[in-house]
């Protein structure tokens, strides 16, 4: 499989968001959403983007507290973290004033429950200046509505939906290191419809090909073969 990263629809859709955020005033909230249901690439184009633009990327997990949201960001930074929790937002507030990173919080969903750490995001934006972008499951965007305080200054949202038929052509045509025949196709994009299934469905594939020494792959192929959901 080729190493390549895809620009589908909702990848496009992410950078627009970004670039949105970057070119709004100073007057106007710099916070942003990016929600849907999972398999659909949200941290994988997030991580992609963090990389490529030097944004500060925070993978949430359960339980994390403000505290541990905070020495995450420092960390990320490149700083050693303070063992205070008002020393380390004075670390991120110093840093970011002075060096402005785009700040992505992905699962954001393990923090929903924890009002003090949502909180403690509002801060963090409104005290730095900088784009503060949010990655939730689906029903994100509607328990963070709870916080209005947040959810106000939450100017860009995006939403990852399944991919289109010119999402899939792309990804296999780019991806597929195997040629695929366009009847296949068709019977395969009925198979997988999320990022994570479009990837084993072509691993798969290729796997068959190498085994049989096929130099593509048709109908016979793909009807016989079983992604997991």
């Amino acid at each position: 499989m080729h190493k390549l990263f895809v620009k589908t629809r909702n990848v496009k859709n992410f950078i627009d968001l970004m670039n949105n955020l970057i070119d709004k005033s100073n007057e106007v909230p710099k916070m942003g959403l990016i929600y849907g249901d999972p398999g659909l690439g949200k941290s994988r184009t997030a991580v992609w983007w963090a990389t490529q633009n030097d944004a500060v990327y925070v993978r949430a997990q359960n339980n994390m507290t403000s505290h541990g949201i905070l020495e995450k960001v420092v960390e990320d930074l490149g700083e050693a973290p303070s063992k205070k929790s008002t020393e380390l937002m004075k670390q991120c507030i110093a840093h970011l004033r002075l060096h402005p990173q785009i700040v992505i919080v992905d699962e954001i969903d393990y923090l929903i429950g924890h009002s003090r750490t949502i909180e403690t995001l509002r801060d963090l934006h409104d005290l730095t200046g900088v784009p503060i972008v949010l990655i939730g499951m689906h029903e994100s965007k509607t328990k963070l509505g709870k916080y209005r305080h947040l959810y106000d200054r939450i100017s860009e949202i995006v939403e990852f939906k399944p991919f289109s038929k010119e999402d899939m052509d792309i990804i296999v045509e780019e991806l597929s290191e195997i040629k695929i025949t366009d009847e296949a196709k068709e019977i395969f994009f009925e198979k997988t419809n999320r990022f994570r299934q479009v990837i084993k469905g072509i691993a798969l594939l290729e796997n068959i090909a190498k085994t049989n020494g096929l130099n593509k792959i048709d109908v016979k192929q793909v009807k016989g073969l079983n992604i997991e959901k």
